[in-house]
């Protein structure tokens, strides 16, 4: 999994999108939320603009971060808990039901193919209308057992393996300093 080239500033560290989804890899977009590291990738418009072509969405044409980081916030409100095992909060969810609602108006039905798309976006709300619809599709799922987080970092993914087994958000970092420390704790035993 490469990382993507954004830029850290001060950080030191890599942003990758590992969330199997793109509502994921909004709310990932911020590196150890609730610590002391927590780090925003999206603090600069280049940045942005890098994160919404590498997941496949339109480039708003005007880039709010502040619309961007509120939407981020609600997702990570409502999607958070359910990786974690835990209900969201009902308020999360009736924002994220609005959200979803009001994003509805940028999905049309394309005349050639006669297949929904988006239209384009005139704003980051707009660009953000499927990530938003995406969310809703996580947390109306059946199950959320295949939705995870990373013990480590507390980055959010979908567990895509075959047996569902997957433990880190990526193997090549959290994955491989767990495993260390595991390791060293079992020697000083």
């Amino acid at each position: 999994m490469d990382a993507l080239n954004l830029n850290p500033g001060d950080y030191h560290g890599t942003y990758k999108l590992i969330g199997g989804r793109p509502s994921l890899d909004l709310v990932n977009t911020i590196s150890w939320p609730d610590t002391g590291r927590e780090h925003d990738w999206l603090t600069t418009t280049d940045n942005v603009r890098l994160w919404f072509r590498a997941t496949g969405l339109s480039v708003p044409q005007g880039v709010d971060v502040a619309v961007i980081r509120e939407i981020r916030i609600l997702l990570a409100t409502a999607l958070r808990p359910l990786a974690h095992g835990e209900r969201p909060p009902r308020a999360a969810i009736a924002r994220l039901s609005e959200a979803a609602s009001e994003a509805a108006h940028a999905r049309i039905i394309d005349p050639s193919s006669l297949a929904w798309r988006w239209s384009s976006p005139a704003d980051a709300r707009q660009a953000l209308a499927p990530v938003l619809f995406d969310a809703a599709d996580l947390v109306t799922a059946d199950s959320h057992e295949r939705l995870r987080y990373c013990p480590s970092c507390d980055w959010l993914f979908e567990d895509r393996t075959r047996n569902g087994q997957r433990r880190w958000c990526d193997m090549a970092d959290c994955g491989s300093r767990d495993k260390a420390r595991r390791y060293y704790h079992r020697l000083k035993e």
